[in-house]
């Protein structure tokens, strides 16, 4: 009966309590607004944070409650209300006094270092120390830009409608907030739930705003900011942190008779990746009460200047203490723009005990609910945890305005009459014809874009692209592509189509249709760019393009069988007939070099290697990821990854008969992986493999090809490509093994030289291996510098191949992963 009677209480009070609004001002001394200052329900989950300004509003159960008035640096403040009706309760939070006067420092070491050093020893205990949780949380996210470059009007002459530039680029240009319902299970489970989304000026978006990217917890070791560098940063209770921190104790206080540590933390080299700031531990339990703390760019972040990092933490059940509210603020400046912003997430309403179905935990790690976008006004007055502040207010009355204005169909189509109108530009810019409203677009290129380049098998060749595109509102779309080209000097034409529907994108199902007759490289990989070519066969009489004319029909269809497991089958039908050099035009002779024959087996000869010949190829692949990790939005899915390695399995028959000469079998298999190392870096791999079953009829084109390098600029497919290898010199019909690897420090070691550690460069090492029956063994090793300049990497390599040969050089590339 008593289990009874706790029960229906329980119930009770859930189901039938009343609620009310409890709403005020949080400010100091001075009636300043405290931003992002906490008020909790005494001993509930119940709580919220206020705005930018200050002002906070919090639904209340009836009754008698103690509110809890936080800030970080402030003292705490509790208020007895008795709640059976809306009310104001403004409020004003005192500095928190820190005393030194019973600070004493032994053999020359401040204080606060054993407070550190009891810290460390509880990390451990405070990371463990709850096996499952769930809550809510409510974050919201705002940026701005405060100024631009002047000559950025003029240069790109942007207006919007009759309004100048300033009213339009300045000011906010991301508002949104979310609510979610946030599951986690050790050791790594976790599934987030999106019930609501809102985005400023966008009725259809869904909110970027996440959960998982706003973890901070300062008791891991190190602690991961995705997005924002490509290391991690240590923690200042890392079990090592005494080697990277200087601490410095600056006060203590009492909160609810306790005392409480206020530490100033120092990394002890300038560019190390660790935090500055102030970190608040508890006297005895040595647990981390609250934290505000700051990265720098002498810490190697990307995209701001200074993130600022305040964290609450607060009691929620017994001893047991979990974050509260957490809020980072950002500023940058890049290339003449400036702006600021946060993201300020309040957590609430926690269990530590639940109860998850069977199979909870999957692989979904966020699900968006269908009508998370579709809360109106109306609800998020109600349910907003955190009231607007003025700025957010007119962003969203202007923005939604706005948006309806945009939205119509009078509007859209009066944009499309007026961006339709042909100009003369767009001969040479190409031309883009849209009807909005119907999410429709066609383009065609032109001369800048239509790829005007040469090689001397058709000399001097110009191409033009007819594009088509149309959109659903359920994500799916399809695409039309044309495609025509023609040879001045070998005056051959070729033209190529191809249909694209993705029919299904939750489960990535599409199926492509294509058709045409135009030049290929042997290597359909393509690892020869064709302006890259341009210049060196101009310029250095060097040829290094392989061309072949190839007529050809083909179907391809692709889906996602299970999560992880994706199928593709392609089928082709084709004839292949070999080109001879057209041209020997060039703007620099090198006297000592002639350019080499189209054949690639045979690059002194004209004589080519093989005849008009037909192919039918079928190809089945698949490609597995275990426990692959996805997010789900209505109508779309996005894959985040998975600890393990993605494994590709293909096999490939040529069929001959009904006029078709090709006959091989080939199967392939390759297994990569991306591996973060912590402080150390990150290590890449791929590895490959391939084995002819049978190669009763081949030609060259057939043959497993390998992307290799002459030239000084390397291919920025790193991990599937050698920097050092002759294009077809290893070509083979037999089978190979090829690997690839690097290891990206992520400044580890510049971080530590005096004079580089003030860049942003970052360095790099590789190892690449090619076994096959013609190689026998190929080994290349390159030592990079990546990150100059932001997108520019240079690498020196070594290679070694069959004869004992070695060779070595400089490569360029770019270096895009920043």
């Amino acid at each position: 009966m008593r289990i009874l009677f706790l029960l229906f209480t329980f119930l009770s009070f859930n189901l039938f309590a009343q609620y009310h609004v409890v709403s005020g001002r949080i400010t100091d001394e001075k009636k300043q607004g405290l931003p992002f200052s906490s008020v909790i329900v005494k001993g509930t989950t119940i709580g919220t944070n206020a705005n930018a300004d200050g002002y906070y509003t919090l639904r209340v159960p009836d009754g008698p409650c103690e509110l809890i008035f936080q800030y970080v640096g402030y003292k705490k403040h509790t208020e007895s209300v008795v709640v059976n009706d809306n009310q104001t309760l403004n409020v004003s939070l005192s500095s928190e006094s820190y005393e030194l006067k019973e600070v004493v420092v032994k053999d020359g070491e401040d204080p606060a270092y054993a407070v550190i050093r009891q810290a460390i020893k509880k990390r451990k205990f405070y990371l463990n120390e709850v096996n499952a949780f769930t809550c809510k949380a409510y974050i919201k996210g705002l940026q701005r830009l405060k100024d631009y470059p002047k000559n950025l009007a003029k240069l790109i002459n942007i207006q919007a409608g009759d309004q100048p530039l300033d009213s339009n680029l300045l000011g906010v240009v991301y508002l949104s907030e979310s609510e979610t319902k946030y599951h986690f299970r050790k050791p790594n489970d976790e599934k987030e739930i999106m019930f609501s989304s809102k985005v400023s000026g966008d009725n259809k978006a869904f909110s970027f705003n996440q959960v998982s990217d706003m973890k901070f917890n300062l008791y891991e070791n190190l602690v991961e900011l995705d997005g924002l560098s490509d290391r991690p940063f240590i923690s200042p209770i890392n079990e090592n942190a005494l080697l990277s921190y200087r601490y410095k104790l600056l006060g203590t206080t009492f909160e609810d008779g306790k005392m409480i540590n206020k530490i100033q933390i120092t990394p002890k080299r300038k560019t190390d990746p660790c935090f500055r700031g102030i970190i608040y531990i508890q006297e005895n339990t040595w647990r981390i009460h609250s934290a505000d703390v700051y990265l720098t760019k002498d810490a190697k972040i990307d995209f701001v200047d200074t993130l600022k990092i305040v964290q609450l933490n607060a009691p929620v059940k017994d001893s047991t203490w979990m974050p509260m509210s957490l809020n980072l603020s950002f500023n940058f400046k890049v290339l003449g723009f400036k702006g600021d912003g946060y993201f300020n997430a309040v957590f609430s309403e926690y269990d530590l005990n639940p109860t998850f179905p069977k199979k909870f935990f999957k692989n979904e790690v966020l699900k968006v609910e269908d009508e998370a976008n579709k809360k109106d006004s109306s609800y998020w007055t109600q349910n907003r945890p955190v009231p607007l502040t003025d700025e957010e207010k007119t962003d969203y009355r202007k923005k939604d305005s706005i948006a309806r204005i945009r939205n119509s169909s009078r509007y859209k189509d009066s944009v499309d009459h007026k961006l339709n109108k042909f100009k003369l530009s767009n001969l040479i810019t190409g031309y883009t014809y849209r009807k909005t409203e119907k999410k429709f677009m066609l383009s065609t290129s032109g001369i800048l874009n239509s790829g005007i380049q040469y090689n001397t098998v058709e000399g001097i060749n110009a191409s033009l692209q007819l594009n088509i595109r149309k959109e659903f509102e359920d994500k799916r779309m399809y695409t039309i592509g044309g495609y025509s080209r023609y040879g001045f000097s070998n005056y051959l034409w070729g033209g190529a189509g191809n249909f694209y529907y993705l029919m299904k994108p939750e489960k990535f199902q599409s199926i492509n249709i294509t058709a045409g007759s135009l030049v290929q490289q042997f290597n359909s990989s393509n690892p020869i760019n064709p302006t890259i070519n341009t210049g060196y066969t101009l310029f250095n009489n060097d040829n290094f393009m392989k061309l072949y004319k190839k007529t050809y029909a083909g179907f391809e269809f692709r889906k996602e069988l299970i999560n992880g497991l994706i199928g593709q089958f392609k089928t082709e039908y084709a004839e292949r007939s070999a080109l001879r050099n057209s041209t020997d035009m060039l703007i620099v002779d090198d006297k000592h070099k002639l350019f080499t024959s189209n054949d690639p087996l045979h690059p002194a000869t004209d004589d080519s290697s093989f005849t008009v010949n037909n192919a039918f190829v079928v190809e089945v692949g698949v490609s597995i990821r275990f426990k692959q990790k996805y997010y789900t939005r209505p109508h779309e899915k996005v894959i985040v990854g998975s600890k393990y390695p993605i494994i590709n399995i293909l096999y490939r028959k040529a069929i001959p008969g009904l006029g078709t000469k090709a006959d091989y079998d080939f199967a392939a298999i390759s297994i990569e992986d991306n591996i973060r190392l912590g402080l150390v870096g990150t290590f890449a791999y791929r590895l490959k493999g391939g084995y002819f079953l049978s190669n009763k009829y081949m030609d060259f084109m057939d043959y497993k090809h390998f992307n290799g390098n002459q030239t000084l600029l390397a291919n920025n497919d790193y991990l599937n490509s050698f920097k050092l290898l002759p294009y077809y010199t290893y070509s083979t019909n037999k089978w190979y093994a090829e690997a690839h690897a690097e290891h990206h420090f992520n400044g580890f070691i510049f971080n530590k030289i005096p004079l580089l550690k003030k860049t942003r460069m970052q360095e790099v090492v590789g190892g690449h291996a090619l076994f096959n029956d013609k190689a026998n063994q190929y080994y290349e090793v390159n030592f990079g510098i990546e990150h100059i300049l932001q997108i520019i990497r240079v690498d020196y390599v070594l290679g070694y191949g069959p004869q004992n040969a070695f060779h070595q050089g400089f490569v360029i590339g770019l270096g895009l992963d920043f």
